[in-house]
């Protein structure tokens, strides 16, 4: 997200379905090496490898469709694919519609993608992101602000990431644990002089609409921007708030894997992103792995920009989140084994 202002004495920051090659590229060798170095816990060698080949593929190829800010013909076709991956993956799936008014005064019928594996289970996590992207490059040069961006970081990333999890739990399947799956719709059309709640209308929306009889998620995890050459991760403020137990899990299990260089020990400010309305709408305790750099306090170099594209996707930084990701939920998946 993508703005400043004050809040209760804090300052918050607004803020293809085909497989491609095999997962044996030199991340993943790098990654094997880190495991073999880092055999404290059980489940490091019973996680899949996350491929980064096809997580780059996947954000290459909602690239390629062009923005997908609402009313595009990128959007539209964004969501046929994602709603046909995750139907192809055989997780239950559905389109959630809803209404919006952007700060401008628009009117829009927004699309949550939503998607579970194994959801009669009771043990659930949520993992999220947005994939609609900036309608207009407000942090670029005059002559770009008004153009909308292709968002290869801030928001294809985050999906992608997600999809690629699919992916190996389709190989590697979890027995004792369900996902929930939401990719928000108009998480990116916000005020960037205005307040908080113009931002994240698709998050919104589900967190105030949960079923009363589906099996609410213990607990969440959020992806934003987090492809980057450069990226790194601290800790967020409004995850530490609400949920400080799995921020240092996440974080632990991160830099005992080699991943220190991204996976900061440093925290940062509230950071209003989707999980501030999942936290206190919804009452699931969410956190949110987003770049941010503290010392700037600042997100990513292409921020809102033009230059939010293919050339500074790095799948390093994709393998690290993803694979990170993984060795939490099959950690999740012993420790319930155990119990």
């Amino acid at each position: 997200m993508k703005k400043i202002f004050l809040l209760s004495s804090y300052i918050l920051l607004i803020f293809t379905f085909t497989q491609c090659t095999a997962p044996n590229s030199a991340d993943n060798k790098e990654l094997q090496n880190n495991n073999q170095q880092n055999t404290v816990e059980n489940f490091w060698n019973k996680t899949p490898s996350f491929n980064a080949d096809s997580c780059y593929w996947y954000i290459k190829y909602q690239v390629q469709l062009g923005p997908r800010n609402p009313g595009s013909k990128a959007h539209e076709k964004s969501i046929e694919w994602l709603k046909k991956f995750f139907e192809n993956s055989q997780l239950t799936t559905s389109l959630q519609k809803f209404p919006a008014a952007t700060y401008d005064n628009q009117q829009w019928i927004g699309t949550n993608i939503i998607a579970q594996y194994q959801p009669e289970l009771k043990n659930r996590i949520l993992l999220c992101a947005h994939y609609d992207t900036r309608p207009f490059a407000d942090r670029d040069t005059e002559k770009n602000k008004h153009t909308p961006i292709l968002g290869a970081n801030d928001g294809a990333s985050g999906v992608a990431v997600i999809m690629s999890i699919v992916d190996a739990v389709q190989k590697s399947p979890l027995h004792n644990i369900g996902i929930d799956i939401v990719l928000f719709d108009l998480e990116d059309y916000g005020n960037p002089g205005g307040e908080a709640i113009t931002w994240c209308l698709g998050a919104q929306y589900w967190s105030k609409n949960l079923s009363p009889t589906s099996i609410k998620p213990k607990e969440g995890i959020l992806l934003d921007m987090v492809g980057d050459t450069n990226a790194v991760f601290p800790k967020e403020g409004i995850s530490i708030r609400y949920h400080p137990v799995l921020v240092h899990e996440i974080w632990s299990i991160a830099q005992k894997a080699g991943f220190a260089n991204y996976f900061i020990d440093e925290s940062t400010n509230e950071i209003t992103d989707d999980h501030l309305f999942i936290n206190t709408y919804a009452n699931i305790p969410c956190i949110d792995i987003i770049h941010y750099y503290p010392h700037q306090s600042d997100f990513f170099e292409h921020h809102h920009k033009v230059s939010d594209d293919m050339r500074n996707i790095s799948k390093r930084t994709l393998l690290v989140v993803g694979q990170s990701i993984l060795y939490y939920l099959y950690k999740q998946e012993e420790k319930s084994q155990l119990n």
